[in-house]
């Protein structure tokens, strides 16, 4: 777990991401999500797989929801503002969640949304504290994916929905390194879709929507052809996050789901 955390534990997060918006003329005052979306939101599909996420979510306002490796926070304040719940986010990484809290408060948000570092297998929360949950493409990370779901469904309230958007394994190996989740093999863990469905009614949960997205995953980096010499990126973007070979881990993720290695998946379980 110690080589995930530094990962995803770049330094001095915030302030080159301040440095961004300025160099890109943002006014830090009327800052906006859309502002922050291209590094913020590090999932495939960014921002338009979140509103879609929060449409299948049907989170209402008076709901308390738990977003589980929440990274800096940018799904977590969409799913705060265009539901109006009150969201908590945790995350492994300090450094994220040193970042996630100093742009909610920027965004005038901190009233509704809250960060914990904190890890997964151990959620800082008592039982049945959650009306719902969520979490975005970390169960890769995670090699104890049942002790990662049982918690999960420990601090659901009974009835509570958990939405989870994650990267699979698929019919194909091994997996092309490295990708934006990983650097090698030795901290990604992917299960093929149906071993992950079984892993997840293990927890206990009932499985109300299963949806495959490996097809969009696939158009969303179709575009995306194997970088040569000096990586030209953008002032504001995900880099930021994992680092300045983005664009090798982009092409690899590319390569996986064309040739059938990882798949992309979306869900809905229900606790009993």
């Amino acid at each position: 777990m110690k080589h995930i955390h530094s990962y995803y534990s770049p330094n001095d997060l915030y302030n080159k991401i301040i440095d961004g918006l300025n160099e890109l003329d943002r006014d830090l005052s009327s800052l906006t999500l859309d502002d922050l979306q291209p590094v913020d939101e590090f999932h495939i599909r960014g921002d338009v797989a979140t509103k879609e996420l929060i449409e299948l979510a049907q989170f209402t306002p008076d709901m308390h929801i738990l977003d589980v490796g929440c990274g800096v926070g940018g799904s977590t304040r969409r799913l705060s503002q265009e539901t109006g719940c009150y969201v908590t986010g945790i995350d492994l990484s300090n450094e994220y969640i040193d970042a996630a809290e100093r742009l909610t408060k920027l965004l005038g948000m901190q009233e509704r949304v809250t960060f914990h570092a904190a890890s997964a297998l151990e959620l800082p929360f008592e039982d049945n504290s959650f009306d719902g949950a969520w979490s975005i493409q970390m169960n890769m990370n995670v090699e104890d994916k049942l002790g990662w779901l049982k918690e999960l469904y420990r601090v659901l309230k009974p009835g509570g929905r958990a939405v989870l958007y994650e990267v699979c394994g698929n019919k194909n190996t091994p997996v092309y390194f490295p990708v934006p989740w990983a650097q090698d093999s030795s901290m990604s863990f992917l299960l093929p879709p149906d071993p992950f469905r079984d892993v997840i009614t293990s927890a206990g949960f009932i499985i109300e929507i299963w949806n495959d997205k490996t097809d969009l995953a696939q158009k969303a980096f179709a575009h995306m052809t194997e970088p040569t010499g000096e990586a030209k990126l953008p002032v504001l973007g995900v880099h930021m996050l994992v680092g300045h070979d983005i664009l090798t881990k982009a092409y690899n993720l590319h390569r996986n789901l064309d040739e059938e290695r990882v798949s992309l998946i979306e869900t809905v379980a229900v606790k009993n």
